[in-house]
């Protein structure tokens, strides 16, 4: 009997920058963020489409923009245009409601860690109210949306 382990591409889009990551299973293989591909819609559709073409999962992960989302701006505008984008193409998808797990990102970033370690070395540091967020919450947004996902979909 063979056991297949799905491969899940999730997607996060926050204020300046956007990320994925990827998981095979409960195993995390491949993260990547990036500030240009939020400076317009077509350079994060072009950001998603490379790693979706490049990966190939069997999944991919997206907040919900038509939900309860905090999102303003132009992340709204590119998280409207990439779920449009998804449902255009063929590949499968689910878009999510975020959830509150945690009190706050940055406990949430820590609880994550300890469950994916590869990534640990990017937990961001609560910054001082004065400090803008790190670039680095992009991913466990990313990473809190497949724990989301495998929580509703097991």
């Amino acid at each position: 009997m063979t056991i297949t382990r799905e491969a899940v591409l999730s997607v996060a889009v926050s204020s300046g920058k956007i990320a994925f990551v990827y998981l095979i299973g409960d195993d995390l293989k491949d993260w990547r963020c990036s500030r240009a591909s939020t400076l317009s819609v077509t350079a994060a559709r072009s950001f998603v489409r490379v790693a979706t073409a490049k990966l190939g999962p069997d999944v991919l992960i997206l907040e919900n923009p038509t939900g309860s989302t905090r999102k303003g701006g132009m992340s709204r505008d590119i998280l409207f245009a990439l779920a449009q984008d998804i449902k255009d193409s063929n590949v499968a998808h689910v878009l999510i409601e975020r959830r509150k797990t945690h009190a706050n990102k940055y406990l949430e970033a820590r609880d994550l860690a300890k469950r994916y370690p590869l990534i640990k070395g990017w937990l961001p540091d609560k910054p001082k109210i004065w400090f803008s967020e790190p670039i680095n919450t992009v991913y466990f947004e990313a990473l809190a949306m497949v724990e989301q996902y495998k929580s509703d979909h097991n």
